[in-house]
């Protein structure tokens, strides 16, 4: 029995947060179309998921009538007649600016035509995954990769001749693009700041605001200042050494001893496991 219960905007918030994060993950398509169309589907879903959460706390019956009308009529989506009216009265709010919409979105839809029809005219090696490098990352934010001297040195010489070479082939091919004279690249342990403690977020350099601005008065101890926490007591805000608001969410570093070894000229080594070994 096919289940026609209308969806809820918290069914529809999990949809577009699995959308979202289908579009992130490996493999990636191969073709242009597919990659571009992708990127698209998982930007929108993105932005109509924190909007519709938006509006869910604020007006429920409104969040709900949005995603009656997302499900569509045959629950297949939105009727694209319906909305092309919609967009002609509220946003376009005249015919003439939708034609233009219209001719642009063709235009567009050309160039992309022949940029497909480009890439399927050449050659495709099946066995090379695109945007490797954006795939490797996943899910991360980091907007660097930080490989240790000494497991770079530990590897067998063969694997260290075809790293160096693509490494010089990498900088001959951006040596015109402006970069910084160097980075401070230091280890660390990743924490977040909502969870973090006293000791830790002192540590970070992080300062805390748990009473709205105020401080409780020198004298007060014991029962008499535990009563006058909990009478002033706020949402934490947190600050960083250089005056930035931090959000409870947002991951931190503080520092830490690294573990791998120091390089020592190139003469420290640590045995590698190839293969897969254990």
């Amino acid at each position: 029995m096919t289940d026609t219960a209308p969806q809820t905007p918290e069914q529809l918030l999990v949809d577009l947060g699995e959308l979202h994060i289908r579009t992130l993950v490996s493999p990636q398509p191969k073709h242009p179309s597919a990659v571009g169309w992708q990127a698209t589907a998982g930007a929108m879903a993105a932005g109509f998921a924190r909007t519709l959460h938006a509006l869910l706390e604020v007006a429920p019956d409104k969040a709900a009538e949005i995603t009656d009308w997302f499900q569509g009529p045959f629950e297949e989506g939105p009727d694209p007649e319906e909305h092309t009216d919609w967009l002609e009265r509220t946003v376009a709010k005249s015919p003439d600016v939708l034609e233009q919409w219209v001719t642009e979105g063709q235009e567009l839809a050309k160039k992309a035509q022949a940029a497909v029809e480009a890439w399927e005219a050449k050659p495709q090696d099946v066995g090379i995954e695109l945007e490797a490098i954006h795939g490797h990352f996943g899910l991360s934010y980091a907007n660097y990769m930080v490989l240790p001297r000494t497991l770079l040195q530990s590897m067998p010489d063969a694997w260290q001749a075809r790293f160096v070479a693509m490494v010089d082939e990498l900088h001959e091919a951006f040596r015109h693009v402006e970069q910084p004279e160097a980075y401070k690249v230091e280890a660390a342990t990743e924490h977040i700041v909502g969870e973090m403690t006293d000791l830790q977020l002192k540590m970070a350099r992080i300062s805390v605001d748990r009473y709205g601005g105020e401080e409780p008065p020198p004298k007060l101890a014991g029962e008499a200042l535990a009563e006058w926490e909990e009478q002033h007591e706020t949402d934490p805000t947190y600050t960083d050494e250089y005056g930035h608001a931090l959000d409870p969410g947002e991951r931190v570093l503080i520092p830490t001893v690294d573990p791998v070894p120091y390089y020592n000229r190139g003469r420290a080594r640590v045995e590698p496991r190839l293969g897969g070994e254990r």
